[in-house]
């Protein structure tokens, strides 16, 4: 599909085009990936995007090239989701880098923040990005942590999240899925029991919830989890893409948040550099979207679990 009859159809029907789930970072971490990651003691993270052993997938954008990128795709918007950092001093960084990317470009982005159950007083530093203007928690991996969610700190975390509404996205591995450098299992069990402890939480399971949206099959589970939402981030690395017109019509369309895990190159065989469009593109010829899920999809899903 062309950027002619993508707009045309964003036109059409008054599209708002958010991805739910992007990463960036500052040209410093960018220019030495490997300084950076030894400097903060980050080895997790540096496994992923600079592993020793196989090629890396992980992509790199400054500003001008992500905003380039949001216009050749038509977003409006797109959400700066924090990392799993295995240090609490870590994520306050990563926080310092998002409060002043949206107060640069506040017309562009969200801000989630990243925490760790390790901070000394993780309650005040949410009450900090509260103020700074960040309107949801993420993306977060307990078990990277040394953690699971049933901490004390994390239920602390949890419940303020509860509290002010904001939305709380997890990385989630599917458990049968492929190995790949870093992987750490997300237990499905933890999910289930996050959902049915804090039924007024707004919870984005990411990659597809690692197929964990299939559960919703089951007539008994599936009101446990009516405040669990899946975006589609990294799915072409990991999915057939017959994939999103299973899950519309497991969970219906409302619960599907269109992302992308920019600047990973999720078409790897086809990408040099990242984008977004390719994403889009995959879903648009695969998926036989109506007018009301693309609206669903790629915007409204995620403005409608903002705190108010």
């Amino acid at each position: 599909m062309s950027f002619a009859q993508w707009e045309a159809i964003r036109t059409e029907i008054e599209l708002v085009i958010i991805d739910a789930h992007t990463h960036r970072y500052p040209l410093e971490v960018i220019e030495d990936v490997s300084t950076f990651g030894r400097h903060c003691n980050e080895l997790h993270w540096l496994d992923l995007v600079d592993p020793s052993n196989s090629k890396s997938l992980q992509g790199w954008s400054k500003r001008d090239q992500m905003l380039m990128d949001m216009d050749a795709a038509s977003l409006d918007k797109a959400v700066l989701l924090g990392w799993y950092w295995e240090n609490p001093e870590t994520c306050r960084l990563q926080n310092n880098w998002h409060a002043e990317w949206i107060n640069e470009d506040p017309d562009r982005f969200f801000a989630f923040a990243t925490i760790h159950p390790a901070m000394k007083n993780p309650i005040e530093e949410l009450y900090k990005r509260k103020e700074e203007g960040f309107v949801g928690i993420g993306e977060c991996h307990p078990w990277v942590q040394s953690s699971s969610l049933r901490n004390s700190s994390w239920q602390e975390i949890l419940g303020f999240a509860e509290e002010h509404a904001w939305p709380i996205t997890f990385h989630v591995t599917e458990p049968v899925g492929h190995d790949y450098p870093g992987r750490t299992p997300t237990p499905f069990e933890e999910f289930l029991w996050l959902a049915r402890e804090y039924p007024d939480l707004k919870i984005i399971l990411a990659h597809a919830g690692g197929l964990f949206p299939f559960y919703e099959l089951n007539p008994k589970i599936r009101p446990v989890l009516k405040n669990v939402y899946y975006d589609l981030a990294a799915c072409p690395l990991l999915y057939d893409s017959s994939l999103y017109r299973k899950l519309i019509e497991t969970v219906g369309h409302e619960k599907i948040l269109w992302g992308t895990d920019y600047p990973l190159r999720v078409f790897p065989k086809a990408q040099k550099i990242p984008d977004f469009s390719s994403s889009q593109e995959s879903i648009l010829n695969s998926a036989s979207l109506s007018n009301l899920e693309k609206e669903a999809i790629f915007g409204n899903n995620f403005l409608s679990l903002l705190p108010c």
